[in-house]
């Protein structure tokens, strides 16, 4: 269903399923259709519905045992069966799933644009002495799905390595696709805790900036949003309130407002000036 974003008015039924995802074409969506198991047969279908008018386009077959996980420029970002797991890929219709350099698994997997893709590579899990168990990846890698350019990054030193939350899961790609904004986890015996950095791209040899007073769980808070014109980047800061950084100067802004282990986080244009 879509509803305005000042939560006024009436939701409107795009499609009759729980399952969808973000489409590369402005004020549109994929939405997903699955039948069966995928282990026993199961197959997924998808169609384009315009969050405006609700009017849906041709519906697509996807290869049989994939699911949708984003529209890109390049074609849709599948989770596509692979060595008894998930890896990422992109497919067209009528041709064959291509899998995304160093053929990441689906579950080390951290954002997804109409141009990027972000995951990790070189994943392990890790275990702590509160029986917490999480993934942590050596190397983050941003893949330009249109230019087919790949920069990777190194775990910043005096941590485990960066921890791919899940697609779909936290905004770690600014609106304009030149800031990323990632967790990596720290070197704690206890529960797993998480420090956030920025990563601006396309500046060689640019190191992972530390996000200030930025110390959350791994699991439960590590979440971030980007303001609409992707400036200010938000997290959850000391007191597990809401704080704001804005990686073009360095300001830390702080905010009474409790956060951020929400399924969805998001900023939209506000009318005030």
């Amino acid at each position: 269903m879509a509803i305005r974003d000042n939560l006024k008015g009436r939701p409107r039924v795009l499609g009759k399923t729980p399952f969808f995802a973000p489409a590369a074409s402005p004020g549109h969506i994929w939405l997903e259709r699955i039948r069966g198991y995928f282990g026993e047969g199961g197959r997924a279908s998808v169609w384009q519905v315009s969050v405006r008018t609700g009017h849906g386009g041709p519906v697509i077959d996807l290869p049989r045992g994939s699911q949708l996980a984003a529209g890109t420029r390049a074609g849709l970002l599948l989770d596509v069966p692979r060595d008894h797991d998930f890896s990422l890929a992109l497919w067209r219709p009528g041709g064959a799933p291509r899998l995304l350099p160093y053929s990441p698994r689906s579950g080390s997997g951290l954002d997804a644009s109409s141009r990027l893709v972000t995951y990790g590579t070189g994943c392990r899990y890790h275990d702590t002495v509160s029986n917490d168990s999480y993934s942590a990846c050596q190397v983050l890698r941003i893949y330009n799905v249109v230019t087919g350019s790949l920069l990777s990054f190194q775990a910043p030193p005096g941590t485990v390595g960066w921890l791919p939350l899940g697609i779909g899961v936290t905004q770690a790609i600014a609106p304009g696709g030149r800031l990323i904004a990632a967790y990596a986890a720290t070197l704690s015996p206890g529960r797993a805790r998480g420090r956030l950095f920025v990563l601006r791209l396309g500046r060689t040899g640019s190191p992972p900036r530390p996000v200030p007073y930025s110390a959350a769980d791994a699991t439960l808070s590590a979440r971030t949003a980007w303001s609409a014109g992707g400036s200010w980047l938000f997290y959850q800061g000391p007191g597990g309130h809401l704080w704001a950084y804005q990686a073009s100067s360095g300001q830390v802004r702080a905010s009474g407002t409790p956060c951020c282990g929400y399924p969805v986080m998001t900023a939209f244009p506000s009318t005030r000036r």
